[in-house]
């Protein structure tokens, strides 16, 4: 099997991984830091203080770089867990130069291209490549989609996103690295290399439904790919702004109910260092798993009560007894993802929803009939003072409807943006980097 493309031009269309804080074993400061909100871009550097692999476990082994590599060692061969990017070499390197035996599995614990870019440098004669059967699907749709994801990752991970001239992005579809899996793994499957028992569960959690992990029971040890994320533990990104498929919050919950069942010892995540204790371990799963049920069941209370996806996102608020990291996703974000996963885009408020005319196609009228863009501006202005950044913003894209150079309007935009970035202090990553994006574009258009 041979990938077509570079891994580091495309890795970073699916990347959704290096903006989180990280994690690690109890004694290391990290570990206590981690729920303090660490800086988001960590896994730009992370490793670069290593010269090998670390040795996590007897006869485990981890690489780091912006995604890590695991290769548990065995007298009859090798078994690698996700492959980390193909252009950071080292990662695939140092595994080899722990033991150059062969590769007998493969495991890719998700179809994101930080994960399994490098598998040219592990898979040989015989060796079984092994994923979860929707992998094949998000594969395909993530690589079609290419041109797409790259401009919108852009936005998010402009450190390690490549700019492409507009007549080359359809030229991103055939870079995209594929690989062909030799085993699908839909529900659990098991096997046995060099004494050491491995078992193969499907995990369908954060990162999306094809996630595995690896279970090696005789040392407690799970691998978990991206299920929970990268901050354990965290609030699970159920729909990632930049784009991909909306993940399911029960499918998350029953595999957290599964891991809790393995009571696992370590957790050895794709990013970061691995999370070890099994107190903390399973205090942490038990709380995500119980915040993404609050919010599911308050969702489902409130739809079924008539009130409208808008009020949830204000009303519902995590108890602080659930209170997880929100660096990727955000509670709200949760909540508006839970209601359009059950209901669809039709929320019944307006018959103008079902139409392809949008509510800014009459923005430039709203604006004359109240006197024009200065008096639109003159009431986003009074709301922004009030404290009421989104409102004001809402009011100014009817004014720039109206006027798109409006110097007061764009001041006003700015100034909304600038207060929302203010109090979201930096700690989601999205939130974060959609608003620095617009302050620029905002910025430019007021001339610098």
């Amino acid at each position: 099997m041979k990938f077509r493309g570079l891994g580091v031009f495309m890795a970073i269309l699916t990347l959704g991984c290096g903006d989180a804080a990280p994690d690690s074993g109890p004694d290391s400061p990290k570990a206590a830091e981690a729920e303090e909100g660490s800086g988001t871009r960590d896994l730009l550097e992370f490793g670069a203080d290593l010269e090998g692999a670390v040795e996590i476990a007897p006869g485990v082994f981890q690489t780091r770089g912006t995604a890590n590599a695991q290769m548990v060692t065995t007298a009859a061969g090798n078994v690698v867990i996700d492959t980390g990017l193909s252009n950071q070499p080292h990662v695939q390197e140092w595994l080899r130069d722990v033991d150059d035996a062969p590769v007998s599995h493969l495991v890719l614990t998700h179809a994101h291209a930080d994960h399994y870019s490098g598998s040219d440098a592990f898979i040989g004669p015989g060796t079984e490549v092994i994923t979860h059967p929707e992998f094949l699907h998000n594969q395909r749709y993530l690589r079609e989609l290419a041109p797409l994801f790259m401009a919108r990752n852009a936005i998010f991970f402009p450190e390690d996103t490549p700019v492409i001239p507009g007549f080359l992005s359809g030229a991103t579809k055939r870079l995209y690295p594929q690989v062909e899996p030799t085993r699908l793994v839909s529900h659990r499957y098991a096997f046995e290399e060099g004494g050491v028992r491995f078992e193969v569960i499907a995990t369908p959690g954060a990162e999306g439904s094809d996630s595995l992990s690896v279970w090696l029971p005789e040392q407690r040890i799970l691998f978990v790919g991206d299920f929970y994320g990268h901050i354990f533990p965290m609030w699970p990104n159920l729909t990632t702004i930049r784009g991909e498929r909306t993940r399911f919050p029960k499918p998350y919950m029953d595999s957290i109910d599964l891991m809790l069942e393995l009571d696992p010892v370590m957790l050895v995540g794709s990013h970061f260092e691995p999370v070890e204790g099994r107190e903390r371990i399973r205090e942490g799963l038990v709380r995500m798993r119980d915040a993404v049920a609050y919010v599911e069941a308050a969702v489902f209370d409130g739809m079924n009560a008539g009130k409208d996806v808008y009020t949830l996102m204000r009303e519902i608020q995590l108890p602080e007894s659930l209170a997880v990291p929100e660096v990727h996703g955000k509670v709200s974000w949760g909540v508006r993802s839970i209601w359009e996963a059950y209901t669809g885009w039709f929320k019944l408020r307006s018959s103008t929803e079902l139409y392809a005319e949008p509510a800014n196609a009459v923005y430039p009228e709203l604006a004359q009939m109240a006197g024009g863009a200065e008096a639109v501006v003159g009431r986003a202005a009074a709301r922004l003072a009030a404290g009421e950044p989104v409102h004001a913003l809402h009011l100014v894209e009817v004014a720039l409807a109206a006027e798109p150079a409006h110097r007061g309007a764009l001041e006003v935009r700015l100034g909304a943006l600038e207060e929302l970035q203010r109090r979201g202090g930096g700690v989601n990553h999205y939130e974060t980097m959609w608003l620095r994006h617009r302050i620029a574009a905002t910025q430019e258009a007021l001339g610098g």
